[in-house]
Formats: structure tokens, sequence, C-alpha cells
């Protein structure tokens, strides 16, 4: 009885392990043919009407061949199943493949003639490069009709190892930037520049009990946390504060959103700074948009030189946005899109001082810090209190709710419509 139990159990495992094998075999042919189907799908759906016709002939009757083979073989094993994909990709990659590489190369000659080439950032030398080795690809191509896809992805290979570093350089110089993207486990990300931005930089006068701080939207997390430590311990420790008022100089560059930090995309930077100090002088130069509207409107007065650039909308709007600049100015400032002149900008109120160049602009900035810090720091803060909002009514409020760069608006059936971006319907 002991060995018929035993045989029994062997015998009952043996058949659950075939039962298993089994769906693990009808599973993998099922896959098999779904991507048998999905390549077969894109040859009948294409569109190859640029291709010469014998290879218009050679895919159609490539794709006709293996439908009738399917509907022929409707129990085929994986293996026979993959070896009909893999013939079918081969043909069609080996005539796409020679089609999407010559192109490649034709529009890459296009783009580097003379007249449009005028526009493009390419030294001379780099030019000659892309040409010469898109010249010797295309001609490669055309001489070799019966490559196949291992020849033609090595010579792809090639001709990409030359022109990606350049095209990269051209990028760098038109503003781009390098780096590494770290993707979390919880879906967000971390980027780090190969090159480094420029530290933002705190400069203080004692005598007249002021700082200064320079920096642009580069500015990364752990430098503008030191900034806020020092500010703290300066204005904490002494018994009068050696800090009365900071002068904000900002540098707008429009630099790439990859490089923002969390403390300049949350506002946390500003509401450090206007807790540690009684008034806050900005003064912006260069290009206005994105975080550097932040550090702008973050200040008690506001500078700037002639050759600003203003950039709508804007995108960290504090949340007392419209008690800084009114109602109506902030409407215009989330709902419109464009750019607007320094001279509209200090007639709505936006821009209390403008100045012809910057370093007029930061002389002024330096000036109006100097005369509010010569009062009494009780009754500059008293004064600062009354008149400004709380510090942490300047936290980004886009951040945490992007609709408010949204308004609803009706539609012809008198019906509001959530979420479209306009100021006016059009009858």
């Amino acid at each position: 009885s002991r060995l018929a139990e035993l045989v029994h159990h062997r015998g009952g495992g043996f058949s659950l392990h075939l039962a298993m094998a089994a769906d693990g075999d009808e599973e993998a042919r099922r896959e098999a043919k779904e991507v048998l189907d999905y390549y077969l799908g894109m040859l009948e759906d294409g569109d190859f009407s640029a291709f010469a016709a014998v290879d218009r002939d050679r895919l159609r009757d490539g794709a006709k061949q293996t439908s009738r083979w399917l509907g022929q073989n409707m129990t085929a094993t994986t293996a026979e199943l993959e070896a009909k994909r893999k013939e079918l990709t081969d043909l069609a990659g080996q005539i796409i493949g020679r089609y999407g590489i010559a192109q490649k190369c034709k529009e890459m000659l296009e783009s580097l003639d003379p007249e449009r080439a005028r526009s493009r950032s390419l030294e001379a030398s780099e030019t000659e490069k892309l040409q010469q080795v898109a010249a010797d690809t295309l001609k490669w191509v055309q001489g070799h009709e019966d490559a196949d896809c291992e020849s033609l992805l090595a010579r792809h290979r090639e001709m990409e190892s030359v022109v990606n570093p350049v095209l990269a350089d051209e990028a760098v110089r038109n503003g781009a930037v390098t780096g590494k993207l770290y993707i979390r486990k919880d879906g967000t990300q971390h980027f780090e520049p190969d090159a480094k931005p420029p530290p933002p930089r705190l400069l203080l006068d004692r005598e007249r009990n002021i700082a200064v701080i320079e920096l642009d939207e580069a500015a990364s997390d752990e430098d503008l946390k030191n900034i806020i430590d020092t500010m703290a311990v300066l204005t904490a420790k002494a018994a009068k504060g050696e800090i009365n008022a900071a002068v904000l100089n900002v540098k707008g560059t429009g630099a790439s959103p990859m490089l923002i930090g969390h403390m300049l995309r949350s506002g946390a930077f500003i509401v450090g700074l206007r807790s540690c100090v009684s008034a806050i002088v900005g003064c912006v130069t260069g290009r206005v948009v994105g975080p550097a509207w932040a550090l702008l409107l973050g200040a008690d007065y506001r500078i700037a030189s002639s050759e600003v650039e203003l950039h709508l909308p804007i995108t960290t709007a504090p949340q007392c946005l419209h008690h800084i600049v009114g109602p109506a100015v902030a409407t215009h400032l989330c709902m419109d899109a464009g750019t607007m002149s320094v001279t509209d900008a200090l007639g709505l109120g936006i821009f209390h001082e403008v100045h012809p160049s910057a370093d007029q602009a930061s002389k002024a900035a330096f000036e109006m810090a100097s005369r509010i810090a010569g009062f009494a720091r009780n009754s500059t803060r008293l004064t600062m209190m009354a008149l400004a909002r709380d510090a942490d009514e300047f936290v980004n409020s886009i951040q945490d709710n992007p609709k408010i760069l949204y308004i609803p608006r009706e539609s012809l059936d008198g019906h509001a419509q959530k979420e479209v971006r306009a100021v006016a319907t059009v009858r």
C-alpha cells in the first residue's frame, strides 16, 4: 500500500507539472502570435508611397504571404511563429531601414544648406563634418540596396557616433543643459547637470545693516538654505539686529525647468528670507520667466533695468499676488501669454523704478535699502508688518493648484467649460 501511495503522489505531481508546462507553452505561443500580428498590421496599414515600386511590391508580397501562412497554420508552435516573425521583420527592416537612413541623410544635408545653416550655431568645421558624414552614408546606402539589417544598423551607429556629439555641442551653445536624470521609485525625478550653476553670493554691509544677495534661478537648494541659515543667525544674535534690510539682485537667465530647485519652485526661499529681514528691495535684470517672477514679487520694493524681458504667464505666483499688484493686474499676469514691456509693468505697479542699465538699477536698489535700514529696526519691522503680507503667504500657489492659470468660459450653449485657458468668448 505504501508503494501504491508513493506512485500515486508521484504520478499526480508529474501530471501537474505537465499541465503547468502546457500552460506556459500556450502563453508563450499566444505572445509570439500577438507580436507577429502586430508587425503584420504595421506593414498592412503603413504608407509606403514614397518607396520605389519594387520595394512596395516586396513589402506587400511579404505581408500577404505571412497572412496566408497564419491562416494555414493556426496551430503553429512558438518556434515557428518566431521564425516567421524574424523573416518578416528582416524583410521590412532591410527596406524601411534603408529608406529611413537615406531620408535622414537628405534632411541633414538640406538643413546644412548655406541659407538655413546661417541661423544655426554651428562652426564651419562642424558643418563640414556633418555634410561629409551625411553624404558618405547616403552614398553607401544607395550603393548597397541588398544590405541586411545588421549592416544597416552598423552604418547608422557609425553615422550617429559622428553626428550626435556635434548636435549636442550645438544644443549646449543654444542653452540646452546636459546632465543625468534620476527617476525615483515614487515616480519623482531628480536632475543633476554636468556643469554646476554659479553659486549665489551673500554680501554684508555691517555699517548700514544691509545684506546683498546675488543669484539666478539655477541656484541650488543647499546654497539657498545656507543663505537663510546665515541670515537667521545674523538677525537673531545681535542685540539690535545686524541686518535690517536686504537687496535681492536677481539675474534672470530663463534657465531650464530641470535646473530649478525646490526652494525656488515652492517659494520656500522667499518665505525664509522674509522671516529674517524687515524689508526686501528687489532688483531684476535679464529674462523674468518662471521662478524669477517669484523672486521679483517677493520683494517689497521692486526695481528693474530697461532691458528686462518679462514673459507671461507667470508660473510661480505667491498666494498673496492679488494683494501685491491688485486683482486686475494679477489676472492679467496669470492669464495673458507673450511678453510685457517694462514700461507697461511700471504703469501697472509691478515695478516701482526702472533704470537705463543694470548697474544703475543695482545702485538704486542699494540706496533704497540703505534708507530703509537707517530707521530703527523695530520701527521698520512694525511698519512692514502693517503694510506687507505675512511671510507664509508667499508660497507658490500655482505649484499646489495649477488650475489657477485657468478660468471657466461659457460656451455658446450657456454651460461653463472647465479648465479652458481663455479670457473672452468669441461668438
